[in-house]
Formats: C-alpha cells, structure tokens, sequence
C-alpha cells in the first residue's frame, strides 16, 4: 500500500469515521480527512473518488453499496490500521507527522 491510502485510514481512524453508524458523505470525508494535504504532501496526482474506490475494493473502506455517495472505514480497515500501529509504529509515526 502506498503512504498516502495508508493516511487516509490513519486519519479515518484518528477522526473516528468507524462503522454505518459514522458514515459520512465522500465530501465531507475528504474533507474530515484533509485530502487536500495529504495529496500536496504526497504528491498524489489522482482524485479523492478514484483513491477512494481502491480502498474500497480492498475492503479497508466501505460505501455501503451506495455507489461512493457515502464512506466509512470498515473493519477489515481498522485491523489493517490497528496492525500497522502496533508492528510498523516508526512508519506510522511519521506518515502522521506529514500530515498533522
């Protein structure tokens, strides 16, 4: 996985956006996440949506089969996040201190 989709999970994890209960315009998400600084950060020349489908069809983040109007990160996305916190915390630590 590249740094930037590991960000957006961080930051997804980090802002709270867990669960159908949390779920949350792909707007507002890109918005909650900070989008805009973490694809100058990374230099990521694709949008927010096609990134977010990727995510999607690995499972690390969900639309709730409504054809990306809303997103949320899923729980196969959590274990993902919670793992790389605890076995790769250098790596983490400092894709958090690009984009925070």
């Amino acid at each position: 996985m590249d740094d930037y989709e590991i960000a957006i999970i961080l930051q997804a994890y980090n802002k709270g956006i867990i669960g159908m209960k949390k779920y949350v315009s792909i707007e507002k998400f890109a918005k909650m996440i900070n989008w805009k600084k973490i694809s100058s950060e990374f230099r990521v020349k694709k949008g927010f949506k096609s990134v977010a489908q990727k995510l999607v069809k690995r499972n690390l983040l969900s639309d709730d089969g409504k054809s990306m109007a809303v997103l949320y990160l899923d729980k196969l996305g959590v274990a993902y996040i919670v793992g790389m916190i605890e076995s790769e915390s250098e790596k983490i630590s400092g894709i958090s201190g690009k984009i925070e």
